[in-house]
């Protein structure tokens, strides 16, 4: 697996697909890695038509995991999907990002924006969050893990996750991007869940400015969302072509 180091920080990354096709950039949610893309059949999937950049996020997977807050700042987590693009000679390309990952397209928008052809974001809004949720998921996982509709085998990799590396992530609460939507010029396409308790916020961001779609993923919550590969393979497709 090749990586790149990012200020002393190694960060896992894998390329599928077809060299012929449009390059996309695969970044998966909170508690996740890499295996997500691979379980759910995106990678099986899109490699026959796109170029696919599939990246362990830092903390998660077999990026390497710091333990200090300051080191997942959005820069420094958006600066590590550019220097993959960089190590791979990629110019520009698109972005696919679930939840955690989308959040990482805001910094994306804001310092390298120049780099992206179009944004795909699943399960993700731009306002503001203190991610004290998210926090006390990260302590309580044991308790957290069972009562959410994920795979038996997602909820294995959940468990192995390191805690301490997790709970730095989320010191820090998400700043509101609003701002970043309404003056992008890049094409986006926006999903969410029906039954994901962030649905609204993300259908109502939709609307800020005239370059976002936004479609419904039916039967869906936060989590069983990224499952919906048979819904969202099309509209990332449709969306790019």
């Amino acid at each position: 697996m090749p990586f790149i180091l990012n200020n002393d920080i190694r960060i896992n990354y894998e390329i599928e697909g077809t060299t012929k096709g449009e390059c996309l950039v695969l970044q998966h949610g909170f508690f996740g890695s890499i295996e997500d893309w691979y379980d759910y059949n995106y990678v099986e999937k899109l490699k026959k038509t796109f170029k696919l950049i599939v990246i362990d996020a830092r903390g998660h997977g077999k990026s390497d995991k710091p333990h200090r807050s300051e080191q997942y700042s959005l820069y420094l987590r958006a600066q590590d999907v550019i220097k993959v693009l960089d190590a791979e000679n990629i110019d520009k390309c698109h972005y696919f990002g679930y939840s955690m990952g989308g959040w990482i397209s805001f910094g994306l928008m804001k310092w390298f924006t120049a780099r992206f052809k179009s944004f795909i974001l699943d399960a993700i809004h731009p306002y503001e969050n203190d991610m004290l949720s998210l926090r006390d998921s990260v302590v309580n996982l044991e308790h957290w893990v069972p009562k959410h509709n994920i795979s038996v085998e997602h909820k294995r990799r959940f468990l192995l996750n390191d805690r301490k590396a997790l709970l730095a992530a989320v010191e820090e609460p998400r700043t509101n991007s609003t701002e970043l939507l309404k003056t992008m010029s890049v094409p986006c396409l926006m999903l969410a869940g029906e039954n994901d308790p962030i649905y609204e916020k993300v259908k109502e961001s939709s609307k800020l400015s005239p370059f976002i779609e936004f479609a419904t993923i039916p039967e869906a919550d936060h989590w069983f969302s990224l499952y919906k590969s048979d819904f969202i393979i099309p509209q990332i497709e449709g969306f790019i072509h």
